[in-house]
């Protein structure tokens, strides 16, 4: 009914601070980009899990890139017109989404594309440290 569509549209305009946001995502928006919660309580405050296409044109005061490791950023995978100046490219776009904070989470073998990453940019920290392996002894019965 055109009621339950205002509740919709009303519910998803709490999670924009400006107009011209709002608007731009109801015209080049996807479904997917619609914040959802669980309980149907819409929060400003919300997480939003997305993909680096879909952030283009958006920002957000914090941001998280996860996988930041090599074979992920830049995915190399069996397509034969993998472009690595895209995936730079794209990289690029994930970290300029972040107006205040951007943490990338890596593993030991982190993307090549952190390595242009000046060091006066960074903080590292290792979240884990590695937990040495117990070292174990054969025994024998006929000792």
């Amino acid at each position: 009914s055109g009621v339950r569509c205002l509740e919709l549209l009303l519910n998803s305009s709490v999670m924009h601070n400006k107009m011209s946001s709002f608007m731009q995502n109801l015209v080049l928006g996807r479904e997917s980009d619609v914040v959802r919660s669980g309980s149907k309580v819409y929060s400003p405050e919300a997480v939003s899990l997305m993909t680096m296409h879909a952030a283009k044109g958006l920002e957000f005061p914090i941001v998280f890139i996860c996988g930041v490791n090599d074979g992920m950023i830049p995915l190399r995978n069996s397509n034969p017109d993998f472009d690595i100046d895209e995936e730079r490219r794209l990289f690029y776009v994930g970290m300029t989404r972040a107006r205040d904070e951007l943490i990338l989470l890596t593993s030991r073998t982190p993307s090549p594309f952190t390595a242009d990453i000046s060091e006066e940019q960074l903080i590292r920290e290792k979240t884990f440290t590695q937990k040495k392996m117990p070292q174990y002894k054969q025994v024998s019965l006929f000792d």
